[in-house]
């Protein structure tokens, strides 16, 4: 078993979505795939990550907030529209019906990675596994690594092929609680090491650790061996 993540480059739109899915078939030992929020998708563009944290400011100060709503549901709409699938309209429909109520923070950010995965899981045919039914979190903030590896055990057949949604999990009583940002990286390594994957696949815009930025620096050189320390 091979356990792939995708970052928010990956998942910026349609395209990017079929880029993973032939990645994905090109191996039957990826069965694991866990992925970002949509990243950007050209320069000056959004994250959506960063616009559920705008919509959450807009949310507790009262500010008129459906250009932003509009903004985030819209990415999903449109890559739901290239693909061919029908998407996550209604469960998009039902969190917009929830925010004129309390909203939780971590609730609300979680969900860029829960609807990307929720697209992904349905245009390559694999199981959605929600991360917050597999990944607890103690009440000071650590992963209960006893407790998740348990879950991780119990709800993922060896010979299944799943999807799983990055960057939280949720504490005892169910609610989400996040990872750092980045943190998505370090849902896929919990899944490697728990399911005792064969290999931890992390794919980026990238071809490996660059001796520079490339936005940056022309035609950087790629590390082709590095300790985990100086990593």
């Amino acid at each position: 078993m091979i356990v792939a993540k995708f970052g928010g480059t990956s998942m910026a739109d349609a395209k990017q979505y079929r880029k993973v899915a032939e990645i994905v078939r090109a191996d039957p030992e990826r069965r694991v795939i866990v992925v970002s929020a949509p990243g950007k998708r050209f320069s000056g563009d959004n994250k959506v990550t960063d616009l559920l944290y705008t919509l959450y400011m807009h949310l507790q100060y009262g500010v008129p907030y459906d250009d932003i709503w509009n903004m985030i549901s819209g990415r999903y709409a449109e890559i739901a529209e290239d693909l061919g699938i029908t998407g996550v309209k209604s469960e998009l429909d039902a969190l917009k019906a929830e925010l004129s109520k309390q909203m939780d923070q971590n609730y609300l950010i979680s969900r860029g990675e829960f609807f990307s995965a929720k697209l992904l899981s349905e245009y390559i045919g694999f199981t959605f596994l929600d991360a917050k039914d597999l990944i607890r979190f103690s009440y000071d903030g650590t992963v209960d690594e006893e407790e998740t590896e348990k879950r991780i055990r119990s709800s993922c057949d060896p010979f299944g092929s799943y999807v799983v949604p990055g960057f939280y999990g949720s504490y005892s009583n169910g609610d989400i609680c996040l990872f750092s940002r980045g943190g998505s990286d370090i849902t896929g390594a919990y899944l490697t090491g728990c399911l005792e994957a064969s290999l931890y696949e992390n794919w980026t815009d990238v071809p490996g650790v660059l001796t520079a930025d490339p936005r940056i620096v022309s035609g950087p050189k790629t590390v082709e061996q590095i300790t985990y320390a100086e990593l």
